[in-house]
């Protein structure tokens, strides 16, 4: 089987995995299948020639990072391994954001894209900030500030083959986002995870599809 259609099916059958074994408590299995679900996706960007380009190497910066992110989330206990992981997240979606710059903005859609991504980020920190305490009270408004610039440029990138791709892989990466914040900040439900880990690593297949694109 083409690695186009291999590393994607083990990304999402190690997503699965993920899902399972952490319903079952299994905790050192969990953060083996989410290595390898993420190991999956920076495999993907890298079979498809992220090595080629320098949109590609950002991408892959991005990845790489998403995967030190997915490690830290996925240890128990100290709450430093979740700060942590948000910032290797913020780093991700900043690393993003400097790849969609490489292959151009449409500034003339600037004026219609920045308005829905204020709006988003202002309701998000309206239904986070009550529930927000120490330093997570200055963490999670930034990275909100890195999701809202990778949003603006992702909307408004200047690529006629993979811009499609890329509006829908960063807006879903945003809304995983969303799950993770109400899974630790809101209400602890396993739906959170049923919902946001399978829209997680489709958004990471998506960006690591781009490099062959653009």
């Amino acid at each position: 089987m083409h690695m186009i259609l291999f590393l994607p099916a083990i990304c999402l059958l190690a997503c699965g995995l993920t899902l399972f074994f952490e319903a079952k408590g299994m905790d050192r299995l969990t953060v083996k299948a989410k290595l390898l679900a993420s190991l999956a996706f920076v495999g993907f960007a890298w079979d498809q020639g992220a090595k080629d380009s320098v949109y590609g190497w950002w991408i892959l910066t991005g990845l790489g990072l998403s995967l030190v992110g997915d490690v830290l989330l996925a240890m128990k206990g100290h709450s430093r391994w979740f700060l942590l992981g948000i910032g290797a997240f913020l780093l991700a979606h900043l690393a993003y954001a400097a790849a969609f710059i490489i292959i151009g903005i449409d500034t003339a859609s600037l004026p219609w894209v920045v308005p829905w991504v204020l709006v988003f980020l202002l309701i998000t920190t309206g239904w986070l900030k009550r529930h927000l305490s120490g330093v997570m009270q200055f963490a999670v408004p930034a990275y909100l500030l890195a999701i809202g610039l990778m949003l603006v440029l992702a909307c408004s990138n200047h690529s006629p083959m993979a811009g499609g791709w890329i509006i829908i892989g960063a807006s879903l990466f945003a809304l995983s986002d969303l799950f993770v914040a109400r899974q630790r900040f809101i209400q602890a439900d396993p739906r959170n995870r049923l919902l946001g880990l399978p829209i997680y690593y489709l958004a990471q297949l998506l960006l690591a599809y781009t490099v062959a694109l653009v």
